[in-house]
């Protein structure tokens, strides 16, 4: 990759960024805000502060059963209805956020965190720690991950932490293959090999002048990876290998609304669309970066195309 990102612009052999060249910067960024990023971060925050005020806002206990009202259909008492067994589903559904994003949002600092350091070690460990880190990468890929997680969920019993870690076993390995990407691309540039040439250390080098570059690309991938992770985190739930009952999960209110297709759709329905309207948000937030960066990430490739290269 030849061209530099407005982010990456900052980072040089010269030290820091002065203040006219954040100056600079933040008026690149504030010229391409785009719609993307203002309905994405808007429906984002909305549901988070929803999560965060759950038990303060929401209308009942969510585990209060009242077998007077089963299956009761969205109205004035219960706006999203109840469940088979009385308890109701907006209060749950406002619970479940609390679960569903925390899962989500830690299982992806673990995994950016986690690929950012083996790309990194890729780039600058030496050639047996590039060669570790790609096999490890390759068996990663390859190995059909929802075995992995029944593997591990049935040797564990399954909890929140399990979640967090499956959630960054799932992510890490396209992290790293982004983050090793734009790193080898930066490290052939002549700032770098100048750095290197005065004798700075590959420690420095990688964390003064290389990662800055590194930060635009991980800032577009983690919206992108939380999104995934939502929706995993559903699907293991829906499996009944999330966190258990009573604690409500969206995958595990859809897990019990199955049953109930015909007579109840509000219990399946309502909680997909929270998990649609919630993943959709992270993806608009992602394309709204990319288009702040200038860069479109490939995950799974482990390539990043920048807007100049494109042009």
């Amino acid at each position: 990759m030849s061209a530099t990102t407005p982010l990456a612009a900052s980072a040089g052999p010269a030290g820091p960024a002065t203040a006219s060249t954040r100056r600079g910067l933040l008026a690149t960024v504030r010229g391409r805000l785009n719609w993307q990023l203002a309905v994405g971060g808007s429906v984002l925050a909305l549901i988070a502060l929803i999560a965060l005020l759950a038990p303060l806002i929401a209308p009942f206990d969510p585990n209060r059963q009242d077998l007077m009202m089963v299956l009761t259909s969205p109205g004035d008492v219960h706006w999203a209805g109840t469940d088979g067994i009385g308890r109701d589903l907006l209060s749950r559904l406002m619970y479940g956020a609390r679960v569903s994003l925390g899962v989500a949002g830690l299982g992806m600092l673990v995994s950016i965190v986690v690929g950012v350091g083996a790309g990194m070690l890729a780039v600058f460990g030496g050639k047996w720690a590039e060669r570790i880190v790609l096999r490890t990468i390759d068996v990663q890929l390859a190995f059909p991950y929802i075995l992995l997680a029944v593997a591990i969920t049935s040797a564990v019993k399954p909890s929140f932490g399990v979640l967090v870690l499956l959630m960054g076993l799932a992510g890490w390995a396209g992290a790293a293959r982004v983050v090793r990407s734009v790193a080898l691309g930066e490290r052939g540039k002549d700032y770098v090999r100048a750095a290197e040439m005065v004798g700075a250390s590959r420690v420095r080098i990688a964390r003064k002048y290389v990662f800055p570059s590194v930060l635009p690309s991980v800032l577009v991938l983690a919206p992108m990876q939380m999104s995934a992770m939502i929706v995993f985190e559903s699907t293991l739930s829906f499996l009944g290998m999330g966190v258990r009952p009573p604690t409500p999960t969206w995958g595990g209110i859809m897990l019990e609304g199955k049953d109930y297709l015909a007579d109840a759709w509000w219990i399946t329905t309502l909680t997909g669309l929270a998990i649609f309207v919630t993943a959709l948000s992270l993806m608009l937030i992602g394309d709204g970066l990319q288009r702040i960066t200038g860069q479109r990430i490939d995950a799974i490739g482990g390539t990043v195309e920048s807007r100049e290269e494109k042009s």
